[in-house]
């Protein structure tokens, strides 16, 4: 069967090849009654945009590619879920296309299964790096050739754009308000310390504790909730402690687990703080104390600085960047 052309299209429904392009490109200047019967001929025709094509004007295509760690296979949480609502929410506000990829910052170009093609190839114009590391050859890539992007979370190098929560300040009044509510015993429980959020989270965390004569527990590496579970049943048999400060509101939920099962009350025997407040945390019983971040704001600002250096390249000035601070959501659980 013969591929429909937009000839086919605009014969169809009786306008010019030339508005057919307006309407598949988006264009203000056609009225609404007929696009819809474009969009009519087009589905009746079979007709489908090719997204190359469409981008040949302006040597561009409108995508962006979001890479996530993998993980080791568990890379999207929650937390990834709700950054990359926002993100395809005001991708389409911005007449963006927002592709996700898997990614390992070590394994990137010999393996076929990472999105880091779209690059290389030149399919996408740009990429959002949601989790990185320090050195990350992704980013030595996107520099050497070029290539629009920001990392989410911040970097020890100005030169690279950033867009991030402050992670230092979100593990030091993390801290500073479990031990200000009296709790003097606290486990800390973050992800792989090989990604600078982490680290950054306990730098704050324990200068808090130094500051303030508290005892702490710390356990890297407890990135999912299952991880989180088994970690707090062990903590809990081995420990005496009161209060659990865990990096990621989902994976509080294991500690919820580990803390009932273990016999325990919250908070009235272990207080439980989290991190990113998603919508689900207020929901668990009881609600989790959380510190919050705007992933509306985060979200918006990694896009509109990937899509500025799209249409306007690199300004002369320096790189961008944005750090957002914390606040705590008191809620039941402490």
């Amino acid at each position: 069967m013969k591929k429909a052309t937009i000839v086919d299209v605009a014969n169809a429904c009786g306008v010019s090849m030339k508005t057919v392009s307006r309407v598949i490109n988006n264009s203000p200047n056609v009225s609404e009654k007929t696009k819809k019967k474009v969009y009519a001929a087009m589905k009746d025709q079979g007709y489908q945009v090719n997204i190359l094509a469409k981008g040949l004007k302006g040597n561009r295509t409108n995508i962006v590619v979001v890479f996530a760690d993998r993980h080791h296979e568990e890379h999207l949480s929650v937390w990834h879920n709700i950054m990359l609502k926002y993100l395809f929410a005001y991708a389409k506000f911005k007449d963006m296309k927002v592709v996700l990829s898997p990614s390992n910052s070590t394994h990137f170009e010999k393996d076929s299964t990472d999105g880091f093609y779209l690059i290389t190839s030149g399919i996408a114009d740009g990429a959002i790096l949601l989790e990185t590391v320090d050195n990350d050859p992704r980013v030595e890539y996107f520099e050497k050739n070029r290539i629009p992007y920001v990392v989410f979370g911040e970097s020890r190098n100005r030169d690279i754009p950033s867009v991030s929560l402050d992670n230092f300040d979100v593990g030091y009044n993390g801290g500073k308000f479990l031990v200000e509510k009296g709790y003097h015993k606290i486990a800390f429980f973050v992800g792989e310390e090989r990604f600078l959020s982490t680290q950054l989270r306990l730098e704050g965390f324990q200068q808090a504790m130094d500051n303030m004569g508290a005892e702490t527990y710390i356990f890297t590496g407890v990135d999912t909730v299952e991880k989180a579970y088994r970690k707090s049943v062990e903590v809990l048999e081995k420990y005496d402690i009161q209060a659990f400060f865990v990096s990621g509101d989902e994976r509080a939920l294991g500690v919820y687990r580990g803390i009932y099962e273990s016999g325990l009350q919250i908070p009235e025997d272990i207080a439980v703080l989290g991190i990113d407040n998603i919508m689900l945390g207020s929901y668990y019983y009881p609600p989790i104390s959380t510190v919050e971040q705007d992933f509306e704001q985060l979200a918006k600002s990694c896009l509109d600085f990937v899509v500025d250096e799209i249409e306007n390249g690199r300004a002369p000035g320096g790189r961008k960047h944005l750090m957002l601070s914390s606040k705590i959501i008191e809620r039941q659980s402490t």
